[in-house]
């Protein structure tokens, strides 16, 4: 059985307000996630938040890959989701080929 990595709480100092797993690739550590961060010392900003992309191998240390920064939240939300690559709503037995009509 799998040891039960959790979820990281902060990443790079800054609080992590959202995440989801995802499948690691090639040469990544084995456990990856994307998530959502605020930084906490752009409170006055309007832009405070962060997609990334991290991996740990032990849920100990935490390795951060590239991100986008200085996001409002509709901004933030949208590129967690892209990133995710979290499907568009389709139908049963749709496949790579087939167009929603």
């Amino acid at each position: 059985m799998a040891p039960v990595i959790p979820v990281p709480r902060q990443v790079a100092s800054c609080p992590v307000v959202a995440a989801i797993t995802v499948p690691s690739r090639p040469g990544e550590p084995p456990y990856q996630f994307i998530v959502i961060c605020q930084d906490p010392d752009a409170q006055v900003s309007a832009n405070p938040y962060s997609t990334l992309r991290v991996g740990t191998a032990d849920g100990r240390e935490w390795v951060a890959g590239h991100g986008r920064h200085d996001l409002t939240w509709p901004e933030a939300v949208a590129s967690f989701v892209s990133r995710a690559s979290i499907p568009a709503a389709g139908y049963p037995g749709q496949t790579g080929n087939d167009s929603v009509r």
